[in-house]
């Protein structure tokens, strides 16, 4: 189709399964990272799980969003510094870029 020519992923339905737990998803994900992150997910679920015996799947899908939130938000500003890093190291090789170029005309004369 043109939209698959084109890289434009379809939205496709997929039921999974997380913690024993089966639930019908619909996502433009490709079937690989679909899986990959159903993966991911149900062992941290599990890790939860094991750790205290009496969390319920309720408690654990929970907390599995909180410690997935928080790594979010960890990255989100881990990403804010590298980005205002990147734009003063650009702002500074194009001072350097100036610099080189009135050295170079100064050679040439």
């Amino acid at each position: 189709s043109l939209a698959a020519r084109k890289g434009v992923r379809m939205k496709q339905k997929y039921t999974i399964t997380i913690a024993d737990v089966a639930l019908n998803v619909i996502c433009e994900e490709s079937p690989e990272a679909v899986e990959s992150l159903v993966g991911i997910v149900d062992r941290h679920m599990r890790e939860i799980n094991t750790k205290s015996s009496r969390c319920s799947k309720t408690e654990a899908a929970l907390l599995c969003a909180l410690d997935y939130c928080a790594d979010k938000v960890k990255m989100q500003r881990k990403a804010k510094k590298l980005e205002a890093l990147v734009a003063q190291q650009s702002i500074e090789i194009e001072e350097l870029n100036a610099e080189i170029a009135a050295l170079k005309t100064k050679l040439a004369n």
